[in-house]
């Protein structure tokens, strides 16, 4: 699943996501102003650097 979005990330978007793709066993990428965000598992690939 991607999200493209064009703000930058919440914290509060960046835990939902996290929890989704450990919930769902889905790997989530979503995309802010700087970087892409690869959830898997429930972590992210930026470590939690938002």
């Amino acid at each position: 699943m991607r999200i493209f979005k064009n703000l930058r990330v919440c914290g509060d978007c960046h835990n939902a996501a996290k929890l989704i793709s450990k919930i769902e066993d889905r790997e989530i990428i979503l995309r802010d102003t700087t970087r892409f965000h690869h959830f898997k598992g429930g972590h992210c690939s930026c470590g939690d650097y938002w």
